[in-house]
Order: C-alpha cells, then sequence, then structure tokens
C-alpha cells in the first residue's frame, strides 16, 4: 500500500478464480479489484462503511465506466491507483488506473458514489470536509467529459429477454443486490457466439433503483452496431433497476 499526493495505490496478484475459459480476468474481477482499492483507501483515510455505520451512513455506487487495453492473466502483478475527485453536489467522483507488472497502463475507470442513510434510505449530502478526510482530491480524470454518456434505453428492437428471481447469495451487506451481480446478469443475454468470443474491453453500468431478496427481473437485450445494451427492469417492467453497455 502507497499513499502519496492524494493517490492511493495497491498491489495485487491477479488468481484463477478471478479469469474466464480463456484464461484473461474478466470484467467483473477487475471492477471486484477496484472497489476493494476504493474501500482499502476510504479504510486509510477512516471513512470506510465501517466507520461511517455509527453515523448511520453506508456507501452506494452509482456507475461504473471501464476500459480495458491489455487485459491481465492469472498470477500476473497489478497495480491499481485511485484518487477521489471534487464532489458535484451529492456525489463524489472516484477515478482508477490500473498497471502491470512492467508499469504499462493496462486499464482506465470511472465511477460514481453516494452516501445514503441507512435509516431513511435516502441519499444524503457529502460532508463539507470531505476532501480534507480523503487528504487530497484531484482534478486529473481519466475520460473526457464528451468520453462520459448518459445511458439510456435504446430505441431499438429488443432482441432477447431473461427473467430471473433474486437469490440469497445475490445480496451483499446492504441486503441488495451486489453491484458486480449486475454484471452476471447482463451477460447471460449475450448471443453465445459473443461470450465465448472473450470479454468485451469497455463496460459500463449505471444503477437506478436496488433489488431485493425474491423480486423477480427482466433483462432485456438491445443491440446496435456490435453494442450490446441489456435494461434491467422489475416484473412488470415499469421500473428500470439499471443499464448496462458492453462494447
Amino acid at each position: 500500500m502507497k499513499f502519496e499526493d492524494g493517490i492511493f495505490e495497491e498491489e495485487y496478484i491477479t488468481r484463477f478464480s478471478q479469469t474466464s475459459a480463456n484464461g484473461e480476468v474478466t470484467n467483473k474481477s477487475i471492477i471486484s479489484l477496484l472497489e476493494n482499492t476504493a474501500g482499502e483507501h476510504s479504510a486509510y483515510c477512516k471513512f470506510s462503511i465501517v466507520d461511517i455505520v455509527k453515523q448511520n451512513l453506508t456507501w452506494f455506487i452509482l456507475s461504473w465506466k471501464l476500459q480495458v487495453m491489455k487485459r491481465p492473466k492469472a498470477l500476473q502483478k497489478v497495480k491499481v491507483k485511485t484518487w477521489g475527485r471534487p464532489v458535484e453536489k451529492l456525489v463524489a467522483l472516484r477515478d482508477f488506473k490500473i498497471f502491470d507488472e512492467n508499469d504499462e497502463l493496462i486499464a482506465i475507470a470511472t465511477s460514481i458514489w453516494c452516501l445514503v442513510n441507512t435509516k431513511t434510505g435516502r441519499i444524503t449530502k457529502m460532508p463539507e470536509n470531505l476532501e480534507e478526510i480523503y487528504h487530497k482530491f484531484r482534478e486529473e480524470a481519466v475520460f473526457k467529459p464528451e468520453e462520459i454518456e448518459k445511458l439510456a434505453v435504446p430505441k431499438s428492437e429488443v432482441t432477447y429477454v431473461d427473467e430471473y428471481k433474486i437469490r440469497r447469495f445475490d445480496l451483499d451487506g446492504n441486503m441488495h443486490v451486489h453491484n458486480l451481480n449486475y454484471i452476471d446478469f447482463a451477460y447471460e443475454l449475450l448471443p453465445e457466439e459473443i461470450y465465448k468470443a472473450g470479454e468485451l474491453n469497455n463496460l459500463e453500468i449505471v444503477y437506478k433503483k436496488e433489488i431485493k431478496y425474491g423480486e423477480k427481473i427482466k433483462s432485456l437485450l438491445y443491440v446496435e452496431n456490435n453494442v450490446y445494451t441489456i435494461v434491467i427492469r422489475n416484473e412488470t417492467e415499469d421500473v428500470i433497476h439499471a443499464i448496462v453497455k458492453l462494447y
């Protein structure tokens, strides 16, 4: 672990359990590494989920955008760097860079987080001294503003629909579906030839409404110009839980 000039850094050895059938680390595993690094950064700054639970607060993830330039394999050393960016209204911004053992940049990601009051279930304001808590924010962003698209339901026809009932193993510590499991829901809808060809190197997710135990969801696949968008709705399709984009 290393912390300098607002950048928190951690090293990992990738595992076989993090790879797909072709031996490469999956998008889900990469996002998991990023989450763990963000959690360690927050713990270092005494503002992790464990620390803020006493204030009836918890962190919620609102969105991810990941781009992989070179995909690592098992038993490779990777270095993850993360930092906070200036707060925007009710949300905190966090960016990431992943380097291989030769210090080559192999992936970048950005994310949006919010604080939720565990008693009311509502989003709450960030502390005014959040930058002080994290020692320093940085203006550096891995994506340009024009590269960050607001995800929306495509206007094309739905090509495939999958239904699923939420199990206990889908849940996280907040008793909602863990954000990583939305990636699994999305992958179930990919055409077989696309799924077997290996991981798509661009992943975007926006989370809109939590999913709880026992609820039934419908995932709808849209395909446009080799872009696969999966919209996850409730059983009656009148609520959008999340939108996942793979390309």
